[in-house]
C-alpha cells in the first residue's frame, strides 16, 4: 500500500508564505477552526480535523453482521486561500486503510466562474455532497455505485442570479481514488458529470416560499471493466455492514499459479441520473431524492490465461439493467434551530445555546424511508464448467495444465436482493459546534420473491457482507430483514 504523505509540511510552507507576505501581519484566531491569516485576508490557513466513533448493534432473521465498536472516520483537514484568487483543500483519511480524500485547488476569479482541479467529490446528490460532520443520518440511504465517490478530474462551477442558481460541470477518470488505481487510469475513457442546483423563489419577499430547492444531475462515461470502488465492492445498505447485493462476475474456476481459468466481465458504459426536491422552513426540513445508475451492456466472459497471456476469451452472458433508489426524509429541530442547504450539501444548525453555556444544545428528530430496486436480469446466472482437454475453445496445440477441469461456478452479475425497503428513525443532539451525537434505528426489509421460479425466496439481503466478520459461515448470510441500532459521537477537532 502506498504510504500517505503527511500534510503537515504543506502547512509549514504556507505559514512561511504567510510570514513573508508583504505588508501583512500574521494573525492567529480560533472560531470553530484554528485560523492563520494575514491582516488583508489575502492569505489564510484553516487547520481542522474530525473524529467519528461508532457503535452498531444488529439483529435479524439470519444475522451475519457483528456488533461493533469502530473509529468510523479520523481525518486531518487543511483548507486555505492564496492571493485571494486561489483556495485549496488537502484531507487525508487515517481510519481503516489510509488514503487521500480531498486534494484540490480552486481558481475563482469571479463568483460565476470557478475551476477546481484535483481529487474531489463528483457533483451528484445533495446527500452525497454533504460533508460527513453534517450528515443527517448516521449513514446515507444508498451508496456506490448509485452514488459516485471521490475521483480525480476537474469541475467548472459557479453561482448565478445572486445565489439562486449554481451550475457544476465536471470531467473525471471514472474509477475513484488511489485505493482502486495506484496511479493514472485503467483505460482512455473518462466520465462526464453535471449538476444544476436551483432555489427558484429565493428572492421573493414571502419567506415560506424561499425554501424550495430543485436539483437535476447526471454522470456518463464509457467503461472497459468493472471497478472495485463502483462495482465489485457491491451495494452497501443503510446500516453499512450489510450489502443489498454483491457483484459476482469476477470468479476463479481454477488456478495453479501460472494458468488461470476464470470468469470476468466487460462493461460498455455507466450513467447516472438524479432529481431532487427539497423544502426548508424554520425548524422544518423535508427532502426527496430519486437516483438511477444504468448499465446498458455487461458481458460475462470465460477466460483462460497462461501467465499474462489470454488464450481464450469466450462470451457467456450478455445483459444490462438499472439500479434505482428513492429516499424521502423529514426533520424538525425541537429547539428551534434552522437547517441549511447549499450547492455543497446539507449544513447542520449550530445550537442557539450550547451545552456548557446554560443551554440544551440543538435537538433534531428525523425520519426516513428509502427504497432500492434493481433490474432482475442482472441476477440471472449461468453455470460455467472449467476448461478441460475436450473443450472446443482451447487453442490448437495447447499444452499447459487445465486447473479448472472438473470444477464449475455459477456466474452472474449480481447476487442478493433486487428490492429493499428501509425505515429509519433518528435523533441528533448537537451539544456545541464541535460535538454532535447521533442515534439511529434502521430497519431493512426485503419482500419475498421467487426470482428464478424454483419455488424458493431469492430476494435476500447479504448480512455482514461489507463488515469485517471473520467467520465465513456467518459472513454473507442471507436474510429477509435486519434491524440495526447505530450511535455516533462526532468530535470536530
Amino acid at each position: 500500500m502506498k504510504p500517505v504523505r503527511h500534510p503537515i509540511p504543506a502547512a509549514l510552507v504556507l505559514v512561511a508564505a504567510l510570514e513573508a507576505s508583504a505588508d501583512a501581519d500574521l494573525r492567529a484566531s480560533y472560531k470553530d477552526d484554528f485560523i492563520l491569516e494575514t491582516a488583508d485576508s489575502a492569505f489564510q490557513l484553516k487547520i481542522r480535523g474530525n473524529l467519528h466513533l461508532d457503535l452498531r448493534l444488529f439483529q435479524g432473521e439470519a444475522r451475519g453482521a457483528p456488533h461493533s465498536i469502530d473509529i468510523r472516520r479520523a481525518r486531518f483537514d487543511l483548507q486555505g486561500r492564496l492571493h485571494r484568487l486561489f483556495t485549496f483543500r488537502v484531507q487525508p483519511e487515517f481510519a481503516g486503510k489510509p488514503y487521500i480524500r480531498n486534494a484540490w485547488l480552486d481558481i475563482g476569479p469571479l463568483s460565476w466562474l470557478h475551476l477546481r482541479l484535483g481529487q474531489m467529490k463528483l457533483p451528484f446528490s445533495s446527500s452525497w455532497l454533504t460533508r460527513d460532520n453534517n450528515v443527517n443520518f448516521v449513514e446515507r440511504g444508498t451508496s456506490t455505485p448509485i452514488l459516485p465517490f471521490f475521483d480525480r478530474g476537474a469541475i467548472l462551477w459557479g453561482e448565478l442570479l445572486d445565489g439562486a442558481v449554481f451550475y457544476n460541470l465536471g470531467l473525471f477518470t471514472g474509477v475513484g481514488v488511489d485505493a482502486d488505481v495506484s496511479a493514472g487510469d485503467v483505460d482512455d475513457f473518462k466520465e462526464l458529470a453535471g449538476r444544476l442546483f436551483v432555489q427558484p423563489l429565493r428572492h421573493l419577499e414571502l419567506e415560506p416560499l424561499q425554501g424550495l430547492y430543485l436539483v437535476a444531475e447526471g454522470t456518463w462515461g464509457p467503461m472497459s471493466v468493472p471497478t472495485r470502488r463502483y462495482e465489485t465492492g457491491g451495494l452497501r445498505s443503510a446500516n453499512r455492514d450489510t450489502a443489498i447485493w454483491s457483484w459476482r462476475t469476477e470468479q476463479t474456476v481454477g488456478t495453479d499459479g501460472r494458468v488461470r481459468d476464470r470468469v470476468s466481465a466487460e462493461v460498455d458504459s455507466r450513467y447516472r441520473l438524479g432529481g431532487e426536491l427539497h423544502y426548508l422552513y424554520g425548524p422544518f426540513a423535508c427532502s426527496a431524492e430519486y437516483l438511477e445508475a444504468h448499465y446498458p451492456e455487461i458481458v460475462l466472459y470465460h477466460d483462460l490465461f497462461v501467465g499474462s497471456s489470454r488464450k481464450v476469451h469466450q462470451p457467456l452472458l450478455e445483459t444490462g439493467g438499472v439500479v434505482r433508489a428513492l429516499s424521502i426524509w423529514a426533520s424538525v429541530y425541537l429547539t428551534g434551530e434552522h437547517k441549511r442547504l447549499t450547492n455543497g450539501g446539507w449544513r447542520t444548525a449550530e445550537p442557539e445555546t450550547c451545552v456548557g453555556a446554560g443551554g440544551p444544545g440543538a435537538w433534531e428528530l428525523l425520519g426516513r424511508y428509502s427504497k432500492t430496486w434493481t433490474a432482475r436480469p442482472l441476477f440471472r446466472g449461468v453455470e460455467v464448467p472449467g476448461y478441460s482437454a475436450s473443450s472446443p475453445m482451447l487453442p490448437e496445440g495447447h499444452a499447459s495444465s487445465l486447473p479448472g477441469a472438473g470444477n464449475s461456478v455459477t456466474a452472474a452479475v449480481l447476487d442478493g436482493a433486487h428490492e429493499v425497503h428501509e425505515f429509519t428513525l433518528g435523533l441528533n443532539w448537537t451539544l456545541n459546534p464541535m460535538v454532535r451525537f447521533q442515534l439511529d434505528d434502521v430497519l431493512l426489509w426485503a419482500p419475498e420473491n421467487d426470482r428464478d421460479g424454483d419455488g424458493g425466496n431469492d430476494n435476500l439481503l447479504l448480512s455482514g457482507a461489507r463488515s469485517g466478520q471473520s467467520d465465513p459461515d456467518l459472513k454473507n448470510r442471507k436474510s429477509r430483514w435486519e434491524n440495526a441500532v447505530m450511535a455516533r459521537l462526532i468530535f470536530k477537532l
